[in-house]
């Protein structure tokens, strides 16, 4: 196979990506609700380059055949791959050790981000209903003092 060692170096690139990022995710629940966009943003970057990782791997398994592209996505029995292929299967079911630790998490950050959201729209609710208040009272206290037609003012006036 002639580009083994280009697939290695990748798969291990995106395994060091992934572990990258479960690192930078266990922290979000934990971080100050300002913290967290840029927390997400930092994931954002790291998943782009993951992604990256993934079209160069993409091509070269496109480029070797279907039995590198099934070594890579576990789709044949590890035990009957040669050598080579056998090295892909391992390489890659290490980044997929990672990448399903990193769903497992997931959950949590999920619940914590909607956590941050309800509390942000709890706030946008009372702002509002604030805000409301404050624009129902100037206006009764508008109208109180000021007549309502030009006529009723000329008749208090009289």
């Amino acid at each position: 196979m002639k580009d083994l060692d280009q697939m290695l170096e990748l798969l291990e690139g995106k395994k060091a990506y992934f572990l990258h990022y479960e690192k930078e995710m266990e922290s979000m629940p934990l971080l100050p609700a300002e913290e967290l966009d840029a927390c997400v943003q930092r994931g954002a970057a790291i998943i782009k380059k993951i992604e990256e990782l993934d079209g160069k791997l993409n091509l070269l398994l496109q480029q070797n055949g279907a039995m590198a592209a099934s070594a890579v996505k576990h789709d044949c029995d590890r035990g009957q791959l040669p050598q080579e292929l056998g090295m892909l299967y391992d390489a890659s079911l290490g980044v997929k050790a990672v990448a399903s630790r990193i769903l497992q998490n997931d959950g949590m950050i999920r619940e914590r981000i909607a956590l941050e959201r309800d509390k942000a729209m709890e706030s946008i609710k009372e702002i509002n209903q604030r805000a409301s208040s404050v624009a129902g009272r100037y206006q009764r206290t508008t109208q109180a003092g000021a007549p309502t037609s030009f006529q009723g003012w000329m008749e208090r006036e009289a």
